[in-house]
């Protein structure tokens, strides 16, 4: 995923405005003291270096004084540390090599201070951005997930992701950078379960977003939703999925299932949902369909940093993918899987007829459902042949009665929505095509997409195209 330049600012203004004044929390007061905590942070929380190292530099006040020590009473007192053969080798070691070759002080050069035992390019950058104010970005383990997590870096190399981040932040930013990611690690996003309700990153966030599997863990991560539906089919799917409960806002329209929905607060119309009324629920997420909603809306959600989730629903290939998008950032991949299977199902079996097909959406004037619309796209798995497509438009063209003369249909639908079709129109329709079928077909199971796909598809097949 690639950031934008306004992507990263958006990044630091969260961060700066959560963690204006994140430090470094390893309790030190000279260069000294600060590398041997970071030595003895590794695989070491740093509540527990700081409960450590006041024995220690009681002890060994001075580099001479550690250089010159005896590493069994040492490793005593950093037992608690874990490692602590090990970093007691490092520690005297690195104690040995100052005082021998930079005079008794730790150097303030990156590549002398990688020369030290036991300081790797984490624990330098450390000690130049908090010993010595030499801006600097030190890649531990929180500032690593959170990189990936955020889309700044695919790297699992602490070397590569510092060079990510060094490259898309400017330099005097680094070390806060540095200590918000730590803060914001430890507290919000944390290894195995981040709490991404909580986050105000979020919105900038792929992870979170769940547009990708955490890299982290490699598994989808699992947020608590409070959502709004602008699309009615789609609030229907949402409680077939058993997501009601987290259903917080719905439009005029989303009117089924009607028990469930009673009692959810309407937010307007599809096409001119309240904004307000959207902010005053506070949701995690809104649903928006490409064609049924409009992109003043979906512009003022992602001004208002509001995620949202636009969806575009043509044909069944297209729902499809939608199904699968809106198991992905719902948690809800197993119903997603069962709702393409059965998709898939409805339209396999050997196809006896290919029918001439007419579906009129609107009267005065006449609008058809073309070949690449949803109707359309439902009628063509079956085998038949979508009619009515002008040079104009192959998704709901308007015919005029000229263009309609030219047509000879097999069969007309008239759904009961969104115009109203009904008896009296298939009788006009009767007369005009008086060699077609012309049928009034129920507007809800024809055109909600999604949550009535599979139904409408059985429907279909059964009494058309078997």
């Amino acid at each position: 995923m690639t950031r934008t330049p306004n992507d990263l600012k958006k990044i630091q203004t969260y961060l700066n405005k959560l963690y204006p004044k994140a430090i470094c929390m390893l309790d030190h007061r000279n260069a000294y003291e600060l590398t041997v905590a970071t030595i003895l942070s590794a695989q070491c929380t740093d509540a527990r270096v700081n409960i450590t190292t006041p024995s220690v530099f009681k002890k060994y006040p001075t580099l001479d004084t550690l250089a010159s020590a005896n590493i069994k009473d040492l490793q005593k007192l950093i037992k608690a540390t874990g490692f602590y053969r090990n970093k007691s080798k490092f520690l005297i070691a690195m104690a040995q090599r100052v005082v021998h070759f930079h005079q008794g002080n730790i150097p303030s050069r990156s590549e002398d201070l990688i020369q030290l035992p036991g300081v790797g390019k984490k624990t330098a950058n450390v000690v130049l951005s908090n010993a010595f104010g030499i801006p600097a970005m030190a890649v531990d383990t929180h500032v690593g997930r959170l990189a990936r997590r955020l889309g700044l870096s695919t790297s699992k190399n602490p070397d590569h992701i510092e060079k990510d981040l060094c490259r898309l932040f400017r330099r005097e930013t680094w070390t806060l950078l540095h200590h918000q990611f730590i803060t914001h690690g430890r507290t919000i996003c944390k290894a195995q379960s981040p709490l991404c309700h909580e986050c105000s990153l979020r919105p900038l966030c792929p992870t979170g977003l769940r547009e990708k599997k955490d890299p982290h863990t490699g598994r989808w991560v699992k947020t608590s939703e409070r959502l709004i539906s602008l699309v009615p089919s789609v609030t229907e799917l949402m409680c077939q999925w058993g997501l009601a409960s987290s259903l917080v806002g719905r439009t005029n329209y989303c009117i089924h299932p009607s028990r469930v929905l009673e009692k959810i607060p309407r937010v307007g119309g599809t096409k001119n949902p309240r904004f307000k009324d959207i902010l005053r629920l506070k949701p995690t997420l809104v649903i928006l369909e490409r064609t049924e909603n409009t992109k003043k809306i979906a512009q003022e959600l992602e001004g208002a940093r509001i995620p949202t989730l636009v969806l575009n629903v043509t044909d069944l290939k297209s729902c499809i993918k939608a199904y699968q998008l809106l198991g992905q950032r719902l948690h809800r991949e197993t119903k997603s899987k069962k709702s393409v299977a059965e998709l898939r199902r409805c339209i396999l079996g050997r196809r006896v007829k290919s029918l001439k097909v007419l579906i009129f959406v609107w009267k005065s004037p006449w609008i058809v459902a073309g070949s690449q619309s949803y109707c359309g796209g439902l009628l063509k798995a079956l085998g038949g042949q979508v009619l009515g497509d002008t040079n104009k438009s192959m998704d709901y063209p308007k015919l005029t009665s000229k263009e309609m003369e030219k047509l000879k249909p097999d069969l007309i639908l008239l759904p009961t929505e969104p115009y109203p079709f009904n008896e009296k129109d298939r009788q006009e329709m009767m007369k005009l095509f008086p060699k077609s079928k012309v049928d009034i077909i129920n507007g809800e199971l024809l055109t909600w997409y999604l949550s009535r796909t599979p139904a409408a598809l059985r429907y279909l097949k059964q009494n058309y195209f078997t």
